[in-house]
């Protein structure tokens, strides 16, 4: 393969003439050597030259050219320059054993092929860091993926091939690099809009609960109430909201709204959804600003967390006739409830920890964004059918702007939360994360003893919950579910990863 000007490795040389890549041999073993004198004495056995290329020529250093830095030249036992004597040797003996032999010419690929080559690689460095955001992990993965294109690049090597190893290295390394800065940079900013949307949301349920404590507000009686969606008026025919979603069925129904089951009449398809309908607690015009202000914050902070493969995506939300709609992901399958005392028995403790570990690890994307559930329970909790995962339903904050339902407690128009799952500061009015961490602790010891969180009685001193004598636990297990339960807040987990990290280490002794 004649040398062009850029190949392989080479770029912009100088390959006027007829250039060849030498596929050079060890020094040693190129061929037999003589001098001249040995020759002309005839102390040489004439057959070495028989049916051989005989090629004369000077060895010695200090004649010009004085020789070529090869491969061999950093070896401790070869000269530095190979007298170029040795390097028409080393042509002559390629070309006679390409002929004879068949041994292969150093080839490599023309520039389209190996961009097509490096940009495989840097696509795969991108998939990599992409699919792998653990540092640890990635970094075990992209060491076992140098490795390996190290390995081709040698066996490629092996058979005469030339293909770039550095360059290809680094553009896996350096794309894996771009993506992880890119889904850091991605990731701060969905964090930053959430904190600013809860700050917002913060500020509509301050100004809500001021509102819900006026006893002097009255409602504006000159807005009527719409009739449910499944009322007698809206029977007559197929109704279509936000003429696109036609309602199937109700899923449920309270004194805050009602969730439908509906068909997406503008997808492919005609996908299921979810519609939650919510109706706000009153209709003046002050409580309507900051529940609609509440209602946009609490949408978006759902869109950005329904990104996440547990929590149902938010696929539209949108205001009609003083009523406010969001179209969610149907999750197919059963709720948590389903798979608790009484309904099955009482659960061991391989499926609560399982049961922990997957709903921790939702709450801790949650919690990273700086958002709480406020109604973390087991009819809340979805088991999926297609991947049994479960997902996490029915973020509760926008909940506020609605009238109390049969299972808040009369303190439900400053908090959310269902008793017996939700800690007292929440019910106070002054939830934290560690708050649906008190809620997850509570579906467990629900789980393991059958009994549910609101028959559970608390120590009179300590205000923690007696659960223990009622099951048997491990002492492992039971020192988790207590620290996730204390009455206090501070005595707590302070987050979903502390907690995991415990239950890791108690699964792997």
């Amino acid at each position: 393969m004649r040398l062009q000007p850029n190949s392989a490795s080479y770029q912009h040389l100088d390959a006027h003439g007829y250039q060849i890549l030498l596929n050079y041999r060890h020094p040693n073993s190129l061929a037999d050597q003589v001098t001249l004198t040995d020759v002309l004495s005839s102390r040489v056995n004439p057959s070495l030259f028989k049916d051989r290329l005989v090629i004369i020529g000077t060895t010695a250093a200090n004649i010009p050219p004085g020789g070529f830095y090869t491969p061999y030249s950093a070896l401790p036992d070869q000269p530095a320059r190979m007298p170029a004597l040795f390097i028409h040797a080393q042509i002559a003996s390629q070309l006679i054993s390409t002929v004879l032999d068949g041994r292969p010419l150093i080839w490599y690929w023309p520039d389209w092929a190996e961009l097509i080559w490096m940009w495989g690689w840097s696509l795969l460095g991108s998939v990599l860091a992409w699919r792998w955001q653990n540092p640890l992990l990635l970094l075990v993965m992209e060491a076992i993926t140098l490795l390996g294109l190290v390995v081709i690049c040698i066996a490629l090597f092996l058979q005469a091939g030339w293909v770039p190893l550095i360059p290809s290295a680094l553009a896996l390394v350096i794309s894996s690099i771009c993506v992880i800065a890119y889904t850091s940079y991605q990731n701060q900013r969905q964090t930053q809009v959430i904190v600013l949307q809860v700050e917002k949301q913060q500020e509509a349920i301050a100004q809500l609960n001021v509102l819900l404590e006026d006893k002097t507000a009255l409602p504006d009686s000159s807005v009527d109430f719409l009739p449910p969606i499944d009322s007698p008026e809206t029977k007559s025919g197929d109704l279509l909201l936000s003429g696109r979603y036609k309602i199937s069925k109700t899923l449920g129904a309270g004194g805050f709204g009602r969730t439908y089951l509906a068909q997406d009449t503008q997808r492919p398809g005609n996908p299921t959804c979810v519609v939650k309908k919510l109706m706000p607690a009153r209709q003046d015009t002050r409580f309507l600003q900051v529940a609609r202000r509440l209602f946009h914050s609490e949408a978006e902070i759902l869109e950005t967390l329904g990104k996440h493969h547990q929590i149902p995506e938010l696929l539209a939300y949108f205001e009609d006739n003083q009523e406010f709609y969001l179209i969610q992901q149907y999750i197919e399958g059963h709720t948590l409830s389903e798979e608790l005392p009484p309904v099955q028995n009482v659960q061991n403790e391989l499926f609560v920890m399982e049961m922990l570990k997957q709903v921790l690890e939702v709450l801790e994307f949650v919690h990273q964004h700086r958002v709480i559930h406020r109604d973390l329970k087991p009819t809340n909790i979805i088991r999926c059918v297609q991947n049994n995962r479960l997902v996490l339903i029915d973020f509760g904050a926008v909940k506020l702007m609605q009238p109390p339902s049969s299972e808040q407690t009369e303190l439900a128009t400053v908090a959310i939360g269902t008793r017996g799952y939700a800690p007292p500061e929440q019910f106070a009015g002054h939830p934290r994360l560690c708050s649906d961490i008190y809620a997850l602790g509570m579906i467990a010891i629900q789980a393991i003893t059958g009994i549910l969180p609101q028959e559970l009685h608390p120590d009179p001193e300590t205000g923690n919950v007696i659960w223990r004598q009622t099951a048997p636990v491990s002492e492992e297990l039971a020192a988790i579910l207590d620290k996730m339960v204390c009455y206090h807040f501070s005595d707590r987990y302070q987050s979903a990863t502390a907690v995991l990290q415990d239950l890791k280490r108690f699964s792997t002794k």
